[in-house]
This record gives C-alpha cells, sequence and structure tokens, in this order.
C-alpha cells in the first residue's frame, strides 16, 4: 500500500496528516519534488539526490555573491542587487520572516529569468531550471556531491538518468514507474488524491491492483471531471472514489452508483487543541491597509478588543487605528506573538484585502475561532461558515451576529459546528474505519 501525491500541496498535507493521527502508516511519494518536503515523504529526486538530512535550510544571507553585491530583503522575499542594477529575485520557502531560500531567480541584463537555483530543506542547490524564450526549457537534478544525476527536457518531456550506466524515459510517468519499481514498494493498493499524475501511474501500472482516489478538489456545478468518467466507464485497477469535501459529497456523491467504481465520503482529521471560550478578542492577520469596514466593526463593537498584525511596517492608514482604545497593532510580528494571539482570541475577521498571510484562516479554524468575513475578501472559503459571510452593506449585521454568538453559548456552539462540519472534518474512528475497510481487501 502506497501514498502517491503529484504535489505536497495543502490537500496532501491534511492527508497525510489524518492518517497519522489516526496512526495509520503508509509509505508515502511525492512525484514533484520542491526541495521542502518534510523527512518522512519519498521521492525519487530524494532517493537519487541522496541529500545529508542533518543540514539545515539557506538562510538569505549566506548565499554566495560577487564582491560588493548586495541583497535587500523583506519577510516575504528578497532581491540581488550589482549597484543599483537588479541580478535576481530571491524566493522563500515561507512568507513568516524566517527567511529560508527555496530559489533564486536570476536575471538577464532585460530583466527576464535567465535561470533559476532551486535549493531544498537541507541547503543544497539540488536543481536548476534554464530559460529558453523566457520559457523553462531545461531543468538539472544535483546530487549532495554536486553530481548532475538527471537532467529533464522541459519542452519534450522526456529525462535522462545518470545512474547505474545510464537511462532515458520518454515521460515523467515512465521514470515514477521506474522509481517505485527500484524502491520495491508494495504496489497491491495506492492512494492518489488528483486525476493528473497520480491517476497516469496508476493506469500504467499492472493491473492487478485495487486503487484508490481520494477526491478532494470542488467539484464545479453538477458535472463529473472528465477522467472521473473514465474510471466509472472503464474497468481499471481504482476500484474506489473518495470524496472528500462534505458539501460535494451531500449534494452529488451520495447519489452515485456505478458497476466498475464505489463512492464513499472521508473528509479531513483537523487538530482543535482548545474550544472556543466567547472571549471578545478578534484577531485580523494582514499585508495591506485595505481592511474593508475596519472603523465601522471598531466603533460598533466597542467591548470586542481589535488585534491587528502584520509581518511588515504598517502604513500611517493603519497606525492611525491606535487612537481607538479597543484596538491594538502589532507591526513586525513576531511567530512566537502570532501564536500567541491565535491562542488568546475567539474571533477571526477575514475582511483583509490582498493575499492572505501566515495561513490565518487555517489556523483560526484549527483554533475553533468565530471565522467572519465579507463574500469578497474571503481567502479560504472552505473553512467559513456561509451564516458567517456578510456583504460590504451589511456590516452592521455582522456586527450584531458577532455579539450575539459572544453573549449566547449555544449559538456560538452551534456556529463552530457547523463551520467544522462544512469543512467536511471527521473523526479518527471514521478515519480508522474507512482505511481499515480499504486495506483488509
Amino acid at each position: 500500500m502506497l501514498n502517491l501525491f503529484d504535489n505536497f500541496d495543502q490537500a496532501s498535507f491534511d492527508f497525510l496528516r489524518s492518517q497519522r493521527t489516526a496512526q495509520i502508516k503508509i509509505p508515502t511519494v511525492v512525484i514533484n519534488d520542491d526541495g521542502f518536503l518534510p523527512p518522512e515523504v519519498e521521492s525519487p529526486i530524494k532517493y537519487w539526490g541522496n541529500y545529508n538530512v542533518n543540514k539545515k535550510p539557506l538562510y538569505f544571507d549566506h548565499l554566495s555573491l560577487p564582491r560588493y553585491w548586495r541583497i535587500l530583503s523583506t519577510a516575504a522575499q528578497g532581491q540581488i542587487y550589482d549597484l543599483d542594477k537588479k541580478r535576481a529575485d530571491i524566493i522563500y520557502q515561507a512568507t513568516d520572516n524566517t527567511r529560508q531560500v527555496k530559489e533564486v531567480r536570476w536575471l538577464n541584463n532585460n530583466g527576464q529569468v535567465s535561470w533559476i537555483d532551486h535549493y531544498n530543506r537541507y541547503g543544497y542547490r539540488f536543481a536548476q531550471t534554464y530559460y529558453r524564450n523566457e520559457q523553462p526549457a531545461w531543468r538539472k537534478y544535483y546530487d549532495k556531491k554536486d553530481r548532475v544525476f538527471l537532467e529533464w527536457n522541459l519542452i519534450a518531456g522526456d529525462f535522462f538518468l545518470d545512474v547505474d550506466g545510464g537511462y532515458h524515459f520518454p515521460s515523467l510517468i515512465e521514470l515514477v514507474k521506474y522509481y517505485l519499481q527500484t524502491r520495491r514498494f508494495k504496489l497491491d493498493h495506492i492512494f492518489y488524491n488528483t486525476l493528473n499524475q497520480g491517476l497516469s501511474v496508476s493506469l500504467n501500472l499492472p493491473a492487478d491492483g485495487s486503487d484508490t482516489l481520494f477526491w478532494h478538489e470542488p467539484l464545479i456545478g453538477d458535472e463529473l471531471p472528465g477522467n472521473m468518467k473514465f474510471l466509472m466507464e472503464n474497468s481499471t485497477r481504482t476500484k474506489h472514489i473518495i470524496f472528500q469535501r462534505y458539501t460535494d459529497w451531500q449534494r452529488i456523491g451520495a447519489n452515485l452508483k456505478n458497476n466498475n467504481v464505489d463512492f464513499g465520503f472521508l473528509g479531513t482529521i483537523y487538530p482543535h487543541p482548545r474550544a472556543n471560550q466567547l472571549r471578545p478578542q478578534a484577531l485580523i492577520l494582514t499585508n495591506s491597509d485595505e481592511i474593508v469596514e475596519l472603523s465601522t466593526l471598531i466603533k460598533s463593537l466597542p467591548n470586542v478588543k481589535f488585534h491587528i498584525a502584520a509581518v511588515t511596517e504598517m502604513s500611517s492608514k493603519l497606525l492611525a487605528y491606535q487612537q481607538y482604545e479597543n484596538v491594538e497593532l502589532y507591526p513586525n510580528i513576531s511567530s512566537a506573538r502570532v501564536k500567541q494571539l491565535i491562542a488568546d482570541c475567539d474571533i477571526y475577521l477575514d475582511i483583509n484585502r490582498q493575499n492572505e498571510i501566515l495561513d490565518a484562516v487555517r489556523g483560526a479554524f484549527e483554533q475553533n475561532m468565530l471565522i467572519v468575513g465579507f463574500g469578497e475578501t474571503l481567502h479560504e472559503p472552505q473553512f467559513v461558515n456561509p451564516q458567517n459571510v456578510f456583504k460590504v452593506k451589511e456590516v452592521q449585521k455582522m456586527s450584531k451576529h458577532i455579539m450575539a454568538a459572544l453573549l449566547k453559548p449555544s449559538l456560538m456552539k452551534e456556529l463552530i459546528d457547523t463551520q467544522r462540519q462544512l469543512a467536511s472534518e471527521v473523526s479518527v474512528q471514521d478515519y480508522q474505519r474507512m482505511i481499515g475497510a480499504l486495506q483488509s481487501e
């Protein structure tokens, strides 16, 4: 049995963490390694690169540069300059001010990307991507001794593996098949979670397996994806399709019947270290000063303390809110202080425009904070109960809703329970029962 993920994205993280929480241990392979996979997750690149796992990520000011070149950096990204000419952009693994280097995008004299140096969680430059006509054309992967072991023609799609005399693979799927066989994984039952590369690998393995698709992407309307229909119309290794979004399962999945695959539901096990304590403390994490109707909310909720935090300096517009007694500002906030605020607040206001920072909404959800926002400012709507979403012109209605929840424990409990249910939360027992049934086949 094997978990096979295209990428280690949020859905893959949730799926693996749920398994671990339910004490289910299954080997996990990720096809596309971005360099920062968890130590327990395997990939073809980690296997053949054989990196020293005791090393640390590369900190931005440890980059090797020509003399007199300099780095300008914020919490989110950096730039490399030769006097006043920008030579490269630095992409960090996260925007939490840890400044661990993930990519350095080197620029040509026209300011276009010439090549990219890719770094991994152990500080190695493990890959380079070369550009041609502003498009990625060729990628080389390096092992721990800085030797090229794999080359990828990004235009033609084929691979050259310099191992045991050398191999040529016409596609990524063929390379992954070879890797899985080389590693001697047990391939009788594969769990995959996309209808892309994971499915392609499944379709190209011997037919005597029994695989499961864990489908987490939202369905658009009532139409099933074409590749899911293919699985329903043909006899393949895939015998089960498990919906992971509760709303889609209730709306469509529960009514599906088919001779080639069966259908089920299994959501996500989320950590909830605490319950909502109905404290009148509201949190906003933002990277901009565009916070919709903030003044109105501050004035209409004088008994609620508003904690507004940013990982950078704050603009004069935002700093002006210091005039209100029920507002506390936190420019250049540290990770430790963010964790403390998330633990201390019971309301999260998802009302800032532009990008979300620090996975704020997810953090609020996992802490059982009541998440309230405007329809046009939601960053992760899957974690927000529709009862807590308002139009901008309904700001007064929002204020009354927040106060009612704080004053009525039964209402707060109902709103939080629904928030968790609609986010597809399931129990450890649900997970053990479903995965146990699949394992016993």
